[in-house]
């Protein structure tokens, strides 16, 4: 026989824990059988019950800074109503932005606001990245600066650079324990092949390599651009004058 009881009963609190007595009213009989049945009561209580602690969600999204750290970065759902929890000493598995499946791998949960409670909450698994559970890294903005002063050249009928230039850089964005980084560039040239020129750009940069203590690669960062310039000139060439005759004419009245 198919027969359904429901009803509906209160816990003496909200919050996580063991209860007993709990009374449950308005029970009713349905399903297919239920005709045959009646009930002796519409009323029942129950010896024992419990509140079991809901599992809360972890999400993380910070720019590389070459570091752990979650503080100040981790939002923690608990999908219950406008309950809040607070949170402290929380730190991704990974620092890196190309290290796949990051999460959070450590964290105390607080109580928070609106009635939320740390105790009525657990963490999902801290363990490996899941559903509940993810951190994203996304790569720092780096500006490079070419350094070279006093670029010129003597016109030459080109753009090319002058012969022997090679460009040094400044970096601004780099993280603390970052020192250096190097660039590889498609091309250099003059903004014009003529003496009007005013600029050197330096095209097509890329990252090749960072150094530091912090172990960075270089999809922790991003170019700001991939071109950059500095202030270049060039230079009239001169000429000599050699090889000339004057010819003998007739007079003419000029000094031509």
């Amino acid at each position: 026989d198919e027969v359904v009881l429901t009803g509906s009963g209160e816990f003496s609190s909200a919050n996580v824990g063991s209860y007993s007595d709990i009374s449950i009213t308005g029970i009713t009989l349905s399903g297919t059988s239920a005709s045959n049945y009646s009930l002796s009561s519409t009323s029942a209580s129950s010896s024992s019950a419990s509140i079991t602690p809901k599992t809360v969600s972890l999400s993380a999204t910070k720019v590389y800074d070459g570091g752990t750290t979650l503080t100040g970065y981790v939002t923690v759902g608990t999908g219950v109503g406008s309950e809040t929890l607070t949170y402290t000493g929380a730190t991704a598995s990974d620092a890196h932005v190309a290290t796949a499946n990051k999460y959070v791998s450590a964290i105390t949960l607080g109580d928070g606001t609106n009635g939320g409670l740390a105790s009525n909450y657990q963490l999902p698994s801290m363990t490996a990245a899941n559903e509940k559970n993810q951190v994203t890294i996304t790569a720092r903005t780096l500006t490079p600066s070419l350094t070279n002063t006093g670029v010129t050249k003597v016109y030459d009928g080109t753009t090319n650079a002058p012969s022997g230039f090679s460009p040094t850089w400044s970096f601004t964005g780099l993280v603390s324990g970052d020192t250096e980084a190097t660039l590889s560039n498609t091309g250099i040239a003059y903004d014009s092949k003529d003496v009007s020129a005013t600029k050197i750009t330096v095209s097509g940069l890329s990252l090749g390599s960072i150094t530091g203590n912090k172990n960075s690669a270089i999809t922790d960062y991003t170019l700001d651009a991939t071109s950059k310039y500095v202030i270049a000139a060039i230079t009239p060439k001169t000429l000599t004058a050699s090889g000339m005759s004057v010819t003998t004419k007739t007079y003419d009245g000029t000094q031509t």
